[in-house]
Parts: C-alpha cells; structure tokens; sequence
C-alpha cells in the first residue's frame, strides 16, 4: 500500500508540524532520537511538500487535531516553522470530546509511528488514544485519512487520503500488536521494530464521517431551446432528509418549483429518493421516485418519473423513466383557412341572394404531447477543480410521444462544482425531432443548520445528498396536423351592416299570388310588404299592373324596383349591382309613398293627385332615389320633423302642384343630402312654388349639402318661387353648402336666405350658375337679431332680372359676407346691391371679382339709419356697368368705411367711383390705394358734420383719369383710421 510517506515530524510547543512527500514510499524504521531532538528526518526523497500543521492537546486521551493544510509548494524553514507553531500553541487546546468532521483527523484506532523524547525505542504502530500517556515528540503519521486496526497480514483495501484536493493512496505497513494504554512500554531492544507485525482488521470507512445531511435550499437557472421545451426557465429548490443513518444511508425528498422566462408558464417536480454506501465497493447505490408538472401556457401535463442510479469515487451512472400520465396528447391552436376556387355569378334563390362556390378549406392544427422516455447515461471525474471536481457523462436518450414518432439521440455533458454550493452544467444533445441543442445549467445550493462539519465530510458520503440529475421539464413534443378538404356550397350574400344574409321580398305586380321567394312573387307590393321584416329588400318588378296604390314602408325595409341599376353593400361582394336590375321600366305608383324610419324608396314613377308624392314625418334616417315624381297635388317630397341622414338622390321631380322638395323642422338635427336631382316646373298649384324649400323653426338645425342638382324653371302662382330658398326662424340655426348647381329661370331668387329672430347660419355657396332668374341671383335677408356668414366663390350670377347679389341687411342682424372670384354680369339692375340699415352691420369683403355690364350700378351700397357698413374690395374688375361702377351712399347717422385696393374701376356709364354723404350726421371713410379710376367724385355738401373723409397720402397713389372733388370738403385723416 502505497502513501505519501514523512519527510519530517517535528513537535514544538504541543504542536505537530508533519512534511509530507507526496508520492514516495517508506517502510516503518526504528530511528533513534536523542534526548531534547525535535526534528528526525524520516524519508529521504526531495520532492515538493506538504504541510499539516495539528495543534495537540497534551495528554488528551484522545489525539483529536484539526490540521490546517498547507498550499503543496510551500516550504517551511526552521525559523517559520518555529513560528507558526508558537502562533498555533497559541490556540485553545482542543479536547477530546471535541468532534472532528474532516475525516482527515486522528481516531482513537488510528494507526501513528512515533519516537519519544527519551533514548528508548517504542513500538512501531501505536494507537492514537496511546498518546495521551506519551510525551509528544516526534510523531510519524503513517496515513493522515483512514488507516485502522486491522487483522494480521496487511492493510490492504483501504483507500487513499485526500490531502488538500489530492489523492493519496495508501501503502503497506507492518502494523504490530497494540498495546492498551495499561501495557507497559516495550523494551528498546524488541524485534517487534523489526519484524512484521500482524495487521489490524479493516473498517469500513464511512465510519469516520458521522455528520449528517443538512437540508438545503437553492436555485437553478437552465437555457432554453432544449429537449422538448422551447424557454429558459429557472426555479427554486429544496432537499429535505427524511430518514438517515449518517455516512451510511438516507432517504430524503426533494422539491422544485420553475417557470418559464418566456411565457410565465409553470412547472413543479417532486422526487422521493433513497441511497445507501456500500463500504465493499466504496460507492454509493440510489433509485427514486418522481411526480412532474410542467404547464405549458396552454395545457397542463403530468409525469411519473423512476430512476437509478450509482455514483463513486472515479465514475458514475444512471438511468431514468419518464411516463407521461393523464391527457398526454392536447390540441393547443386550430386555424382554418378556406378559399373559393371557383364562384358562379349571384343569383335568387328563395328569399336569398346567393351564389355556387367550390371552396378549398384547410385546417391546421397544432397539438402538444407529453413524451414516454428513458435515458441512460455514464460518466466520471475527469480532474479536480477547486474544492471539487470537473466531471463528463455521455449517453443515449428515447422520447416518443402519442401522434408522433419516437427518437433516439445522444447526449453529453460536462458537470463543475468547483465549490460546495455552486453547480455548473454545459450539455449538447442531438436527435432528428428535437434537433440540436446545447444547454447550459447553474445552480446554488445553501445548507440549513450548517454546521462545521459538514465542509469537512468525506467527499463521495457528502453526494448522498446530491441532487437527482433527470430531465426536470417533461418533454413536450410539438406537433401539427394539417387536413385539406374541397367543399361545393351555395353562399348567401350577406349584409354588412347586420351580418346577417340579405333577405328579399320579391313582388310583381299582377302577376301571381305567391309567398315573395324569386321562385314565387306575390301580385302585389302590398301583400310582399306586409311579410317583410326589419332589413329586408322589397324588390318589385314592372308587372303588368296599371299602378301599384299607395303605400307605407316599414321601419328598415327597403322598396326596391329593378327599372334603375340597384347597387348594395355586401361582405362578399362589396357594393354589388343586384340581378335584374338597370331594367329601365320604372312600376308606377299612384298615391302617396309615407316612409318609416331608416327606409328606402328607389325606382318608381309617382303620381298622387290629392297630395305630396313622397311623405315622410317625424322620421329618423331615409333614402329617396332614383325616382320620377310628377303630377302632384302638392309638393313632390315632403319631409316634416325628420332627424338623422336623409338623402334625396338622383330623383325628377316636376310639375308639382307646390315645392318641388319640402323640408321643415320645428326640432332636431338632420343631415340632409340633396344631389343630383332635376327639378322644375313645380309650383303650379299654389302661391309658392321654390324648386327646394327649407324651412326650420325653434332649436331645429343641422347641416345641408345642396350640390350638383338642376332647378329651373319653378313658378309659383303667387309669384314667390325661389330655386332654393332657406329660411331660419327664431334660434335654429344650419350651415348650408350649395354647390355646383345650375338654377335659372326661377320666379324670383335664384337662391334665397331669409333669417329672423335670432337664427344663425353659415352658408357657402360656390361654382353655381345662377342665371336668368327672375329676381336677384343671390338674394340674402337678414332682420332682427339674426346672425349669418355667406361665402359666395366662384359663381356665375348673369342675367338675372334685377340684381346679381343683393343684402338686405335690417334691425340688429349682423353679416359677414364675402365674395371671391364671382362672375357678375348683365344683370338687368345692379351687380351687387348692400343695404345696411337701422342698427345692422355689415363686413363685405369683394376679391378677384368679375363685375361687368349690369344695367345699372356694378356695386352699390346703401346705408341708412344708425348703421355701418365695411367694405374691403381688392382686385375686382368693375366695368361696362350702365351707371356708377362703385357708388357709396350713407344717410341719417350711418357709417360707411371702404378701403379700395388695386381695384380696375372704368368704362362705367356714369362715373367709375363716386362717394356721397346725402344727410348731416354721416360719415364715410375711404382709403384709396393703388386703383385705376376713370372718374371719381366725392360729394359731402350735403351735411355739414357728414363728411367725406380720405386717409392722407392714399389718393396720390391712384390713376384718376377724371376726379370731380368740387362738392368734397376736403377733409384728410391720418393713415389707419378707417380701420383697415
């Protein structure tokens, strides 16, 4: 047996200084030791040493020392070693009763060879608990670990000593009979010191270490892809002894909670284990027992675990059993994905539109199975590292799951623990399901109630509580499934407002007597309207009927005809022309249509003799289009108290006996859509005959689209037809956009805007033609407290029979008016006439207008009473006019201030500007600035405090062909007083 033998011993101040050699042999010799020498060399190699220093407690009964090892290239010279073992002489005596963990200490039936002080010999191998009779001296520790009384022969199979982190293997010794600490000492002289003595009989070595398990707890960290998971999930942990007989068995539990860094998801095992050491094959047997959970975010899965294990000094191996239990297969997602390969044209079936698809569908769908497997690995101590060791496995693994296919791969790992409570992993797998993945693991692990003697315990005792290396994760195998099938349907278009398919109503007029499906119509509108529900289509065909009566629509149905082309909204389709229609033949109608709420008429020619042809009172939401009304007693549509969006499209709406298209509200808000519809001639029953009136009373309001229709031509018997004419009473209010229309040839305005009280609007009037109306192209009345502003932008008003645009503004109304980029022309009167009186104001701004060959005056302004008047006019064109081409007149005690700026004012009849205050009491500011004036004239005489007065310096900046200032006082202000 082979151990690092002693180079030297020395024993100073009750300390035991021991030079070890590390790898040579030595044989027990009797040296003698003279009296007071503490130093005998012992063996002769010289190789690196190391030291243990082991404090001894003079005549202990027990030679109980804890050494302190040295690094092994450390040397000692006489002088530190001296010193150290004064330093260590200094420690309290450790006593006999004193435990020692590290099984590097000395037991009572431990082997030592040592000399005395005195000239005499003693025995070779004496037990350690014999010392405490001896005078410590030189003492030769034969194997610092584990070398016991044995039985004769030998010492063989004991193993080595670990000195520091080193091996040390043992060597044979010739023990002799131990003397009990009553035998006398041997004579000097006796062959016992050289002879072979008998051995002492071995023990095993697990008795050395008694100190028990501690329970611990940790943490652990592993990365992800790996087998059968997809995340890196870290976790707590516990091991918990349940039963144990210290350095010889245990049986313990050991829990783990985890979650899934990516998704959150959780996991748990719980491990019931038992080991036991084996002193014959000096290693350690296991087997468990095992419950894992892993959810997955989707589902949840259970395993039962088994395993076995075996683990030594040099190698190890293991194998675990993974069984999967429960529901171990789970659908985790499905998606269908569907697309017609083939569709036919829509067509009627029933009450249905529907069409004939071939539809290819697949669905794909992704499963989660829990896998079956075994793995099987072994390995060993490839070199020490730290205060442990690096070691390396290598194995083979099966997982098979339900609905998927088995696989075999390979794995290798390499394992550190390069201190007690740290643990390190590095692992690279390989099989045809789960790929290639490369693993790495950390893990700490903290002792509870740790005591001294647990860093000291035999390294291969100390495993017993090692934790169960397995796969912790239950291996989930990822699978899809995908089915492919071919479909033949009939699809039924459906609404997008409800979702639901469209459904219809199909009627044709005398022929029949049926249910209203395609297949079989009923004979009459009446009896198709009476079955259809809430947002159904009623759709009527021509028939041979000479006029369909008069008739109510439902709340949210619509009456259809197939003579206009029928478009609808459809998911399937998008906004669809319906089968059938765009036939051409509109179904007469003879009475009066009354429409419900969220309605629709579409497609019929209207006549009623009695009334209005279209009806609709307090109602919320409808649709008027494509109609032909005419004929009527009254107006063609008539809408009191309606709310909501109504639109009033693409209609012909003629000689009716009132207003061709009605609207009055004494309430609420509408939103009214008014295009594309012709209409004219109407009004030849009554005293008003407006081609579209509006009409709102109290709060009523809203907002009004009036753009792209024809209103010609109405005329009233009481002559007061408008084209379009608007009316606000008491606080309604509106904003009013008329738009690309052509009204002419109307009875009086071509539009007209009547505010009273204290009614407020907004109105833009833009790329009209308002031509050869009766009155005024544009006429705008304001009174009382009313409140408006008109935009007017790019319109043609010509030929009007009196003015282009006239205001009359009254009381204490207040308007904005501004005109921009108007064509004027050839009306019979004036241009644009302004008449501010009483209390009112007006703000009138004129830009890049066309105002040209009016029969009287281009522009003229009026202002009376106590009001006052602004005008701003820039860039406009004032000529050809057949009186004054701008004439300012102010009376009373009214106010007149205009600010005129590169204007082209000439070629006018009578005179191009002229400036009057006709009363005492007015006043006009003017700021003339860069215009080209053929004549002006100013003219104050006629009231002494009503004075003309310029801004000083504005008039040179003018051409002035012919001024006139003979009637003028004179009268300059300074720059920026008229307000401009």
């Amino acid at each position: 047996m082979t151990v690092k033998p002693l180079s030297r011993v020395t024993c100073t101040a009750g300390l035991l200084l021991v030079e070890l050699a590390p790898t040579a042999t030595a044989q027990p010799m009797d040296l003698p030791v003279e009296p007071g020498q503490d130093s005998v060399p012992i063996s002769s190699p010289k190789v690196t040493k190391t030291f243990a220093q082991v404090p001894v407690a003079p005549n202990a009964p027990a030679f109980a020392a804890q050494p302190e090892w040295l690094t092994p290239t450390e040397t000692v010279s006489p002088s530190s070693r001296s010193q150290e073992a004064e330093r260590m002489a200094g420690r309290s005596p450790i006593s006999d009763t004193t435990p020692i963990a590290r099984p590097e200490r000395l037991e009572p039936t431990d082997l030592v060879f040592l000399k005395s002080s005195q000239s005499q010999t003693l025995p070779v191998s004496t037990r350690a608990s014999d010392l405490g009779t001896l005078k410590p001296a030189s003492v030769a520790i034969s194997q610092p670990e584990t070398i016991r009384e044995g039985g004769k022969g030998d010492v063989s199979g004991h193993r080595g000593a670990r000195v520091g982190a080193k091996e040390v293997s043992p060597i044979p010794q010739p023990p002799t009979p131990i003397p009990s600490p009553s035998s006398p000492p041997p004579n000097p002289q006796s062959p016992i010191l050289n002879s072979q003595a008998q051995p002492a009989s071995p023990t095993p070595s697990s008795s050395r270490t008694s100190s028990p398990i501690s329970p611990s707890v940790g943490a652990t960290f592993t990365t992800g892809p790996g087998i059968g998971y997809s995340s890196s999930y870290t976790g707590l942990k516990g091991f918990i002894p349940i039963r144990q007989q210290p350095g010889q068995n245990i049986t313990f539990a050991e829990a783990q909670a985890f979650v899934d860094t990516g998704e959150g998801s959780p996991g748990a095992n719980l491990v019931l284990g038992h080991r036991f050491y084996d002193p014959k094959s000096d290693r350690i047997y296991g087997g468990y027992l095992a419950f894992d959970h892993r959810n997955t975010g989707n589902h949840g899965f259970n395993q039962i675990g088994l395993g076995v294990e075996t683990l030594g000094r040099t190698w190890d191996a293991r194998a675990n059993v993974y069984l999967p239990v429960g529901d171990t297969r789970q659908l985790a997602s499905e998606s269908v994905s569907s697309f017609a390969t083939a569709l036919s044209d829509p067509f009627f079936q029933g009450n249905f539109l529907a069409r004939s698809r071939t539809i290819q569908q697949q669905i794909d769908r992704r499963y989660e199975a829990a896998a079956t497997g075994v793995d099987v690995e072994a390995g060993g101590k490839i070199l020490s590292l730290g205060q442990g060791d690096l070691r390396g496995y290598g194995g083979l693994y099966y997982f098979g799951a339900p609905g998927g296919n088995g696989t075999i791969g390979w794995r290798t790992r390499l394992e550190a623990r390069p201190t007690e409570n740290l643990q390190l992993g590095l692992a690279l797998s390989r099989d045809n399901n789960y790929g290639t993945n490369l693993v790495f693991n950390v893990g700490v692990t903290f002792p509870i109630n740790r005591s001294n003697r647990d860093s000291l315990r035999e390294p291969l005792l100390a495993r017993l509580g090692d934790s169960v290396y397995r796969n912790s994760n239950i291996v989930i195998d990822q699978q899809r499934e995908f089915r492919q099938t071919t479909i033949q349907d009939t699809q039924l278009i459906t609404n997008p407002t409800t979702g639901q398919p469209w459904r219809f109503r199909h009627a044709v007029p005398g022929v029949g007597t049926g249910d209203g499906t395609f297949e079989n119509p009923t004979g009459t509108v009446a009896a198709a309207l009476a079955v259809a529900q809430p947002d159904d289509i009623v759709y009527v065909q021509s028939g041979i009927n000479p006029g369909i009566p008069a008739f109510t629509i439902p709340d949210r149905v619509q009456v259809l005809s197939t003579g206009p082309i029928q478009r609808i909204d459809t998911v399937e389709l998008g906004n669809f022309q319906l089968p059938l229609s765009g036939a051409g033949v509109l179904p007469s109608v003879v009475g009066t249509v009354t429409l419900g709420n969220s309605t629709t008429l579409s497609g019929f020619a209207i006549t009623a003799a009695n009334g209005a042809g279209i009806v609709g009172n307090n109602i919320t939401q409808t649709t008027v289009r494509d109609n032909a009304i005419a004929n009527t007693g009254t107006q063609g549509i008539l809408l009191t108290n309606v709310q909501g969006q109504v639109a009033i499209t693409d209609n012909t709406i003629q000689q009716a006996g009132a207003e061709g298209v009605s609207l009055i509200n004494n309430a609420g808000q509408v939103d009214l859509l008014l295009t594309r519809n012709q209409i004219s001639n109407n009004g030849n029953r009554t005293t008003d005959g407006d081609g579209v009136n509006i009409e709102l009373r109290n709060n009523a309001g809203g907002n009004f689209t009036i753009t792209n229709n024809t209103i010609t031509n109405n005329q009233g018997t009481g002559s007061i037809a408008d084209g379009v004419e608007v009316k606000l009473f008491n606080a309604a209010n509106g904003t009013f956009n008329v738009t690309d229309n052509v009204i002419t040839g109307n009875q009086l305005n071509g539009v007209a805007i009547d505010l009273e009280a204290t009614a407020q609007g907004t109105f833009n009037i833009a790329r009209n033609n308002l031509s050869n109306n009766q009155l005024n192209g544009v006429g705008l009345f304001l009174s009382n407290d009313a409140q408006g502003q008109f935009n007017l932008d790019n319109n043609t008003i010509a030929n009007n029979q009196f003015s282009g645009l006239q205001a009359v503004v009254s009381d204490r109304a207040n308007s904005i008016v501004t005109f921009t980029n108007n064509t004027i022309t050839n009306n019979q009167d004036t241009g644009i006439l302004l008449q501010t009186s009483d209390q009112a104001q007006v703000t009138a701004t004129l830009l890049s207008n066309s105002i040209i060959n009016n029969g009287n005056d281009g522009i003229l302004t009026l202002t009376n009473d106590t009001a006052l008047l602004r005008l701003f006019a820039a860039s406009n064109i004032i000529t050809g006019n057949g009186f004054s081409g701008v004439a300012l007149n102010t009376f009373d005690t009214a106010s007149t201030a205009a600010s005129l700026r590169g204007n082209t004012i000439t070629g006018n009849t009578f005179s191009d500007l002229d400036v009057f205050n006709l009363t005492p009491g007015t006043t006009t500011c003017l700021q003339p600035l860069n215009n080209a004036i053929g004549s002006l004239v100013l003219d104050d005489s006629n009231g002494a405090a009503g004075q003309i007065q310029v801004e000083t310096g504005s008039l040179p900046t003018n051409s002035v062909t012919s001024p006139d200032f003979t009637f003028w006082s004179g009268t300059t202000v300074p720059a920026g007083t008229c307000g401009f």
